[in-house]
């Protein structure tokens, strides 16, 4: 705050793209500017790459001396933030898309899965072990959280295991490459067209046994404003390149399956 002020600049006089649309705070000597992290917020200008969100945005300070009319000092930034599941690229790399001015990072976007009871997705199980007799239809509901309503999320992959790590080597997929792996028993509700993933499942019997099932699932965040997010599954061969990032993957669980009176 005082190098600004020995600058001859006012720091609280700070206005975004959009001017009053800032809100200013002090904190331990400095002038903090937050906005929300939303396309067209505050004048947001959204780019996506295939790992990341990030959103533009020029800060303008004006001069001290109250002026009627003065230039203010511009200063561009933006803030990436990384939508990548692999753990090996769990960093946020800083976007070249134009030079100058500061660059920062957010968190990772955060998703919630739940089992529901009917297929109008409207009561869930709570959470802890679910009991029910095979052939029984099972219906998931994932949203995404807290991210901006541009984005879509899209199913990538879902699959079940007999225990609750995703990254166990025996796994029994029900989607693959964005579409069910058998029409029959998988069938996707919605996905690539909000914030909200949908899709109902048949449970048989994984290997004849009778052992609790996890479900997995991995999602991506797809931009709607320069996409068709909505995947078509209607021929396998001519499936377009994911335009999404991924996100990390979610998990439901333990289903306990009932086994039939004796």
């Amino acid at each position: 705050m005082g190098s600004m002020s020995s600058s001859g600049l006012n720091p609280f006089s700070g206005n975004l793209a959009s001017s009053n649309c800032s809100w200013v705070r002090v904190r331990d000597d400095y002038v903090w500017y937050e906005m929300e992290a939303r396309a067209g917020a505050c004048g947001n200008v959204l780019r996506t790459n295939s790992t990341h969100v990030i959103y533009f945005n020029s800060l303008f300070i004006y001069p001290l001396a109250n002026l009627s009319f003065a230039l203010p000092v511009g200063l561009p930034f933006s803030c990436a933030y990384p939508l990548d599941t692999d753990a090996s690229l769990n960093v946020a790399i800083r976007p070249d898309l134009f030079t100058g001015g500061i660059s920062g990072s957010g968190p990772k976007a955060r998703a919630s899965m739940s089992l529901f009871r009917n297929s109008n997705y409207t009561e869930s199980y709570p959470p802890g072990q679910v009991f029910l007799p095979v052939g029984s239809p099972l219906y998931v509901g994932i949203s995404v959280e807290d991210t901006d309503p541009v984005l879509a999320a899209v199913l990538e992959d879902c699959y079940a295991t007999h225990s609750p790590n995703p990254d166990d080597p025996t796994q029994y997929p029900l989607i693959q490459n964005k579409c069910p792996t058998d029409r029959l028993k998988v069938s996707i509700v919605e996905s690539g067209s909000s914030l909200r993933a949908r899709f109902s499942a048949l449970l048989f019997l994984l290997q004849g046994e009778y052992r609790d099932i996890y479900l997995h699932c991995s999602l991506s965040l797809c931009n709607q404003r320069n996409y068709n997010c909505v995947p078509s599954c209607t021929s396998r061969a001519h499936r377009s390149v994911s335009n999404s990032a991924f996100m990390n993957p979610v998990t439901i669980g333990p289903i306990t399956l009932d086994k039939p009176a004796e």
